[in-house]
């Protein structure tokens, strides 16, 4: 037992040589490094790995350095020179941590500290984006407002609260936000007695849901937090033309036969078929239900109509119970899960409204996404 782990521990330290070297010589320099990183972790002593770090190293953050030059030399837009000359100098220091993390004491092999390269990359991109976001929002409509947050953020990300653009980032955030106000959700449940307090809950949740990563905003009434902000959009929701039936009872039989094959006991060997029948006595219990909503969405400042329209949703409960006389091998399953079939208790009001609203809330996110994304 023991022979055989010694005997595996080397095969896993083989392998993973082997590897390394596959990835150099493949001319994957940058997956070869971090390979001879991760081999000299488990063996410190590992000579395969020692050799081919420096090379690889070399290697990589020559095309690194390449890709950086490139990216100085001013072909294509700023924003992707800039990222591209951060990323480089990104990469390059990365190495260079990894090398001081684990492998600092190789004879020879001192890979160069980038910091100061990528601190000043870091400040120039920065710069750049917090110049521009400052120029889009001076321009003073929500479009450009969008971009300027972009770009706002990207400077924050650069250099965390580089000079005062996390005040900047929310005066863009704010311009270019819009901000909806359902001011009205009305559900008319007539004679019925239905607790209906959760629909607006997730009619609001529903709709940032959507909005949230597209610059919109929605607010009801009674939410304190729209009390200080401009308010772009009203939306007016209806729920209206609630229906409930009665309880519905249908009983109703019938009567199934299968041809089975059966042993003959006096004649080994041989088979017969015989006929077997059952009665299925069933009992079909139905509630039918309706409702519709409207919405309608306008604009606060003119009134001008931006969407309306209504959804209308159906709902059938139904629970299907029954027994049977006769032979049970008739059956097939269809026959056996109405028979094994629970009571169902009846639905009240607020299970069936649900039901509805459920798949209204269905509709209405479709027909929201497209005005809102």
């Amino acid at each position: 037992m023991k022979n055989f782990l010694i005997f595996f521990l080397l095969g896993l330290l083989l392998s993973s040589c082997v590897s390394t070297q596959k990835l150099f010589d493949k001319g994957e320099y940058d997956k070869a490094f971090y390979a001879a990183i991760s081999d000299l972790k488990k063996n410190s002593s590992d000579a395969n790995a020692k050799k081919i770090l420096p090379d690889a190293y070399k290697e990589a953050s020559s095309k690194y350095e390449q890709d950086i030059a490139v990216a100085k030399s001013g072909n294509g837009k700023k924003a992707a020179q800039l990222a591209g000359i951060y990323n480089g100098y990104v990469s390059l220091q990365k190495m260079y941590d990894a090398v001081e993390q684990t492998a600092k004491n190789i004879n020879d092999f001192s890979p160069k500290d980038y910091n100061v390269e990528l601190n000043q990359a870091a400040l120039n991109a920065a710069n750049a984006h917090y110049i521009r976001g400052l120029a889009l929002l001076q321009r003073n409509d929500r479009m450009n407002a969008r971009k300027a947050y972009s770009n706002l953020k990207l400077a924050d990300d650069y250099v965390p609260g580089y000079k005062d653009v996390i005040t900047k980032k929310q005066q863009a955030y704010d311009a270019a936000i819009t901000n909806v106000m359902v001011t009205k959700i009305d559900q008319r449940f007539g004679y019925y007695t239905i607790n209906g307090n959760f629909f607006e809950k997730d009619i609001l949740w529903n709709l940032n849901m959507i909005g949230n990563s597209n610059y919109y905003q929605f607010y009801s009434t009674n939410n304190g937090q729209a009390a200080n902000r401009r308010i772009d959009q009203l939306i007016e929701l209806n729920m209206h033309d609630l229906w409930f039936s009665n309880l519905a009872t249908n009983n109703y039989s019938y009567t199934v036969s299968k041809i089975i094959p059966i042993k003959n006991d006096k004649m080994a060997g041989s088979n017969s078929t015989i006929k077997v029948s059952a009665t299925i006595q069933a009992t079909r219990r139905v509630i039918n239900s309706r409702a519709i909503m409207n919405y309608q969405i306008t604009d606060a400042a003119s009134g001008k109509m931006i969407a309306t329209d209504h959804i209308p949703a159906q709902y059938t409960w139904e629970s299907l119970t029954g027994k049977y006389t006769g032979d049970s091998r008739a059956l097939d399953n269809k026959d056996w899960s109405l028979v094994k079939g629970n009571f169902d208790n009846r639905p009240g009001y607020d299970d069936l409204y649900q039901e509805l609203t459920r798949q209204i809330m269905t509709q209405f996110n479709f027909r929201m996404r497209n005005i809102y994304q």
